[in-house]
C-alpha cells in the first residue's frame, strides 16, 4: 500500500511561515528566526530576507542563511545562551 502525500500543491514551509507572519501579537515588531536542517527548509531560506528575518542551517551551509550550525547540540548551545541573556535583561 502506498501513502499518499496529505500535503496540498502550492504549500511548503514557507507558506506556512507566511502565515505566522502577521501584523498582531504576539508577532508585532518581532524579528523571525528560522533554523532548518534539510532541503524542504530551502523555500524558508529564500523568504526570510523579505521578512527581515535571519535564517540558519544546521549541518550544511544552506544558500540564503545568515550563517550555520555544525550539529543540533550547537543551536541548542546558542539558544541557551539567548534565553540567559534574554533573562539578565529583565532583571532588575
Amino acid at each position: 500500500m502506498r501513502l499518499r502525500n496529505s500535503k496540498h500543491s502550492g504549500f511548503n514551509k514557507a507558506t506556512g511561515v507566511l502565515e505566522t507572519d502577521d501584523p498582531h501579537e504576539p508577532f508585532r515588531a518581532r524579528r523571525p528566526i528560522f533554523i532548518g536542517d534539510d532541503v524542504t527548509d530551502e523555500t524558508v531560506f529564500a523568504i526570510m530576507p523579505d521578512l527581515d528575518g535571519l535564517a540558519f542551517s544546521v549541518g550544511r551551509r544552506a544558500q540564503g542563511v545568515a550563517d550555520h550550525f555544525d550539529e543540533p547540540r550547537d543551536v541548542r548551545e546558542w539558544l541557551a545562551r539567548l534565553l540567559d541573556t534574554e533573562k539578565a535583561a529583565v532583571r532588575p
